[in-house]
C-alpha cells in the first residue's frame, strides 16, 4: 500500500521523493495470502493464520524541507519525548486533556501560514504535485519545475528551515486559534520537533527496499497519473524522461550509505535488483504498463486529435526506451557494485544510533507517549488477552476448531464486498455520501514484488477518482473481504473521504501520521470479521486469531530491530506459538530488517485506537456510543495518538451534554 517543504526550487529530493512516499504510505496497505497452521497451547487447540508479508510500507524518518534530507517524513510524524521547550515533553499525567479554550473564528494569519507551508510541500516535485492537485494554479501554485526532484547532497545536513518554521509556529498564541486550528497546531508542533530531533539519522534510511521501495512504487504512481488536459500528458512524458536522472541521484545518496557500511545486506539487495530487472525487462513491451497502458489511456482522451495521440505515443515510447529502462539498468548495475559493503548484520539497532533511529520511527508514525519497553509490554498484554479469549471460545464450543479451516465471508467479488461493507457498517460508523471508486489489478511485472493491495489517494480537488489495486499473486479470494475493509470501507477510502468532507486545512492533506492512517485501517480490518456469517463465536475466534498474529509481528519487529534478536531468537519466539517453520521465520526476519518499524506502525496504531476506546468506555459508561466514538476519530482526522487522547475529554463532555439535551 502506498500512503509533504519550503521554497520548492531549492528543495532537495530527500524531501521530494518522500512526498511520494507519503502518498504511498497513505494509500497503500497489504493483505497477503496466508498459510494456516494448528497450534497447541495450554491443552487447547486453535488455528493461527500466519501472514508472511502482512504490511506493506514503512515509516520513514525524513524531512520534506529543502535541505534537511532525512528526518521524519511522509505520512507520519510525532514526538513523545521532546525537550522542555515543547508542550509535549513527558508530563506526569501523560496526556494534556486540552482545555476548551479556543477562538470561535479561524485565525486568518495562521491559515496563511499553513497554506504557505502546504504550497511548498505540494510543489516539492511535480509528480507529487499532480498526485495532490489537478489544478495547482487554483491553489496559488503556478511556477514549478517538471522534475522528480534531486537530493541536495551538498546541504543535506542543514536544518535551518525546520527551526525557522518552529519559530514561526511558536509565534502564534494557541488560544487565538479555532478548535480545528489548535489540532493543526499540535500536529505541526509534534511533526517539526520530531523532524528536528532525528535530523542527523538520514543515512540509516533508504528508498530502495524490497516490496515498498520507490523502484516498485514509481511505476504505480505513473499508472495512476490522471490525464484531464494536454498539459497533463506533456508533463507526464517530461517526468518519464527524468527517471534516469532521478535514479542516478538516488544512487549518489546510496553511495554515501555504502561508505558508512549502511548498504542493505546482499540478500536484500538481490531482491531489490530482481524487482528492477523485472520492470526493466517488461517496460518496453508494447502491451506493458509503461507503453500499452499509456497508449490505451491516450486513445480514450477526447480532447486530443488522432495526430496528437500518435505524437504523444511516440514521445512516451522514446522516454521509456531512452530514460526509464536506462534508469532501472543503472539501479541494477550500481546496486550490484555495492554488494559486500554492508558492515552491520541483523536489525537496525545493530547500526550506529540504530536503536535511537527505531525510537524515532515510532515517534514519527505514532506520537504516543510510550517507551519501546512499554510498547512491548502492551503487545504482551494483548497477546495474552486474545489467547485467553480464543481458549474460552473453544471450551465453550469445541467444534469451532474444525470450523476454523472452512471459515468464509461468503463473498469473493470485490465490488460486491465493498457494497456489502457499505451496508453493514452503518450501525457502527457515521454515514458518508456515495463515492466513486475503481478496482484495478497490479501489472504482472510487479506481481512478485508489489504489496498485496493498495489504495491510491484522490486529488484534493478531484475526490471522485479513488483507485484500489489488488495484487492477484498476493491476495487470495478468501482474503478479499478484510483486505477491502482495510483499503475501502470503512478503511482508507472511507476515512479519506470522510475527513475530506469536513473541509480540513490544506496542510492536513499532506501531514498525516502513519500510525493513524494504517492503525485505523488495521483497526477496521480486524473488526470486519464481525460482519461474517451468523456464527458469532466463530467470527470472534477468527478475529482474535488474526489480531493475535498482528501482535506477534509487531513483537518480532521490536525484538529484531530494538532488542537485537537474531534469526534463531525470532524462530524460538515463533516456536512458542506453534510456528516451527524455519522458512517462515527467515521470511519474517528478512522483512523486519528490510523495513524497521513497518509492522509496528500498523499494529501499534491499531492498539492505539483500542486503548482510546477503552478509555472512552471507562469515562462515559452507559453514555458511550461506538458510532460517535468513530465520528470523533474521523472528524479529528489523521493526528498522533497523544493528540487523540488530549482532546478525548473535550469530546466526551460534549457527548454527555448532547445526550442529556436529547
Amino acid at each position: 500500500e502506498i500512503s509533504e517543504c519550503l521554497v520548492g526550487s531549492e528543495m532537495c529530493i530527500r524531501d521530494r521523493c518522500m512526498i511520494k512516499k507519503m502518498l504511498y504510505q497513505e494509500l497503500i496497505c497489504t493483505f497477503p495470502k496466508p498459510t494456516t497452521r494448528y497450534v497447541r497451547r495450554n491443552e487447547d487447540y486453535y488455528m493461527l493464520t500466519l501472514k508472511s508479508s502482512y504490511i506493506k510500507h514503512k515509516t520513514n524518518i525524513y524531512s520534506f524541507f529543502k535541505k534537511a534530507a532525512a528526518i521524519t517524513g511522509a505520512v507520519v510524524i510525532t514526538a513523545c519525548s521532546f525537550s522542555a521547550c515543547t508542550p509535549f515533553g513527558g508530563s506526569a499525567s501523560r496526556y494534556n486533556n486540552a482545555d476548551e479554550q479556543y477562538n470561535a473564528a479561524d485565525n486568518e494569519s495562521f491559515n496563511a501560514f499553513t497554506d504557505s507551508l502546504f504550497r511548498e510541500l505540494a510543489s516539492s516535485d511535480s509528480l507529487s504535485l499532480h498526485a495532490l492537485l489537478e489544478n495547482p494554479c487554483e491553489y496559488g501554485i503556478d511556477d514549478y519545475d517538471i522534475t522528480l526532484g534531486r537530493i541536495d547532497i551538498d546541504n543535506i545536513d542543514d536544518t535551518s528551515d525546520i527551526t525557522d518554521y518552529i519559530t514561526k509556529l511558536n509565534a502564534f498564541d494557541k488560544a487565538s486559534l479555532s478548535k480545528s486550528q489548535q489540532i493543526t497546531y499540535d500536529l505541526l508542533n509534534k511533526y517539526l520537533y520530531t523532524t528536528l530531533n532525528y535530523s542527523d539519522l538520514y543515512l540509516l534510511n533508504t528508498d530502495l527496499t524490497p516490496t515498498i521501495g520507490i523502484q516498485i512504487q514509481l511505476p504505480l504512481l505513473f499508472s495512476e497519473y490522471t490525464f484531464m488536459e494536454k498539459k497533463d500528458v506533456e508533463e507526464y512524458i517530461q517526468l518519464l524522461s527524468d527517471v534516469d536522472g532521478y535514479f542516478n541521484n538516488l544512487l549518489e545518496f546510496e553511495a554515501l550509505r555504502s561508505v558508512r557500511g549502511y548498504t542493505l545486506s546482499d540478500d536484500l539487495l538481490d531482491e531489490v535488483i530482481s524487482s528492477c530487472k523485472s520492470i526493466a525487462d517488461s517496460a518496453g513491451d508494447a502491451e506493458g504498463m509503461f507503453i500499452g497502458t499509456f497508449n490505451s489511456r491516450v486513445d480514450d482522451l477526447i480532447f486530443l486529435t488522432d495526430d496528437e495521440k500518435n505524437v504523444y505515443k511516440k514521445q512516451n515510447e522514446d522516454a521509456v526506451i531512452n530514460h526509464v529502462i536506462p534508469g532501472y539498468n543503472a539501479l541494477i548495475t550500481t546496486l550490484a557494485s555495492f554488494k559486500g559493503s554492508n558492515q552491520y548484520s541483523g536489525g537496525i539497532c545493530n547500526y550506529p544510533d540504530g536503536a535511537r533511529y527505531f525510537e524515532g520511527l515510532l515517534e514519527s508514525c505514532l506520537g504516543w507517549s510510550k517507551s519501546i519497553d512499554e510498547y512491548n509490554d502492551l503487545l504482551d498484554s494483548y497477546i495474552r488477552s486474545y489467547s485467553i479469549v480464543m481458549q474460552k471460545l473453544l471450551r465453550k464450543d469445541p467444534s469451532l476448531n474444525s470450523q476454523f479451516g472452512t471459515f468464509s465471508f461468503g463473498i469473493d467479488k470485490p465490488d460486491q464486498i465493498i457494497e456489502d461493507l457499505k451496508k453493514k457498517i452503518t450501525d457502527d460508523y457515521p454515514a458518508l455520501n456515495d463515492v466513486n471508486y475503481n478496482i484495478n489489478y497490479v501489472s504482472e511485472a510487479l506481481n512478485d514484488y508489489a504489496s498485496p493491495a493498495m489504495y491510491f489517494m484522490p486529488q484534493i480537488d478531484n475526490l471522485d477518482i479513488n483507485s484500489i489495486y489488488i495484487n492477484s499473486a498476493g491476495t487470495d479470494s478468501s482474503d478479499l473481504y478484510p483486505t477491502l475493509a482495510h483499503e475501502g470501507y470503512p478503511g482508507h477510502l472511507y476515512q479519506t473521504q470522510y475527513f475530506a468532507s469536513t473541509s480540513p486545512s490544506l496542510i492536513r492533506n499532506v501531514i498525516k501520521p502513519g500510525g493513524y492512517i494504517e492503525g485505523w485501517a488495521s483497526y477496521v480490518e480486524v473488526h470486519s470479521y464481525e460482519y461474517a456469517g451468523d456464527n458469532t463465536l466463530l467470527n470472534s475466534l477468527v478475529q482474535c486469531n488474526y489480531a493475535l498474529i498482528l501482535c506477534l509481528y509487531a513483537k518480532g519487529d521490536i525484538g529484531v530491530n530494538y532488542y537485537g534478536w537474531t534469526e534463531a531468537q525470532l524462530s524460538s519466539f515463533l516456536t512458542d506459538y506453534g510456528f516451527s517453520s524455519a522458512e517462515a521465520a527467515h521470511e519474517m526476519y528478512t522483512a523486519f530488517i528490510a523495513n524497521p518499524a513497518n509492522y509496528c506502525k500498523y499494529v501499534l496504531g491499531f492498539l492505539g485506537f483500542e486503548e482510546l476506546k477503552k478509555q472512552a468506555q471507562k469515562d462515559l459508561g452507559d453514555n458511550f456510543s461506538l458510532k460517535e466514538f468513530h465520528r470523533y476519530i474521523l472528524e479529528t482526522g489523521p493526528v498522533h495518538i497523544d493528540i487523540l487522547f488530549d482532546y478525548l475529554k473535550n469530546w466526551e463532555n460534549r457527548l454527555v451534554v448532547s445526550s442529556r439535551a436529547a
